[in-house]
């Protein structure tokens, strides 16, 4: 009688147990949470533009991604995680990012200037470079001192330095006039920033010491 009383004790206790044991179990499994990611593409590249500036490229990189995973066709969003690409000297895929921007934007001078740079930098494509910077120059708001400069230095390591000559002296020529205070009624160019100026000297210099 007495084994009796256990076993129905136990039969009483044992769904109570059983509650207890699988409510302990489901405590211990991690519940997965989705979170939103409430920024738009636009504002991880603000963002992203905000990390470079202070010099935190990975951060920066960071964003850049982010955006690109909400919209892929970001242009913005490309161009500036090739730079920090090429900031990096991660140059085959700085490569990359310039070369999807300009699917994005054929021509566009932006993205072919950079890429220019990531050839210029890792000493490949030089010859591709240069054509594709000829055909900015040449086509519409490509005379600027910037890309003149580039394409300056890309005949130079292409060993022409008669036409890098001519592109260095054109682009030191823009950046000066439009540097120059404005005359009364007429309307200048956009400043040339003082440093593109230094960086076209010093390019003009480095001619000047390879071809005397």
């Amino acid at each position: 009688m007495v084994e009796q009383a256990h076993l129905r004790s136990w039969r009483r206790v044992l769904p109570f147990l059983l509650v207890l044991l699988l409510a302990g179990g489901c405590s211990r499994i991690p519940r997965i949470i989705v979170l939103e990611d409430p920024l738009t593409a636009a504002e991880h590249v603000q963002l992203g533009v905000a990390y470079e500036r202070k010099g935190e490229l990975d951060l920066a990189q960071r964003e850049y991604e982010r955006a690109l995973r909400k919209d892929g066709t970001f242009y913005r969003a490309r161009v500036n995680l090739g730079n920090i690409y090429l900031a990096k000297k991660k140059f085959g895929k700085a490569r990359e990012e310039y070369l999807l921007a300009l699917e994005l934007r054929p021509g566009d001078p932006e993205a072919a200037n950079n890429l220019s740079w990531a050839a210029i930098l890792s000493g490949e494509g030089i010859d591709e470079a240069l054509a594709r910077m000829e055909a900015v120059v040449s086509g519409p708001g490509g005379r600027q001192p910037i890309f003149l400069d580039t394409l300056g230095v890309l005949r130079l390591r292409a060993n022409r330095p008669g036409e890098a000559g001519e592109a260095f002296a054109l682009a030191e020529s823009l950046c000066r006039r439009a540097s120059a205070v404005p005359r009364e009624g007429v309307s200048g160019d956009p400043p040339c920033p003082e440093e593109v100026l230094r960086e076209i000297e010093d390019h003009r210099r480095e001619l000047r010491s390879r071809f005397p």
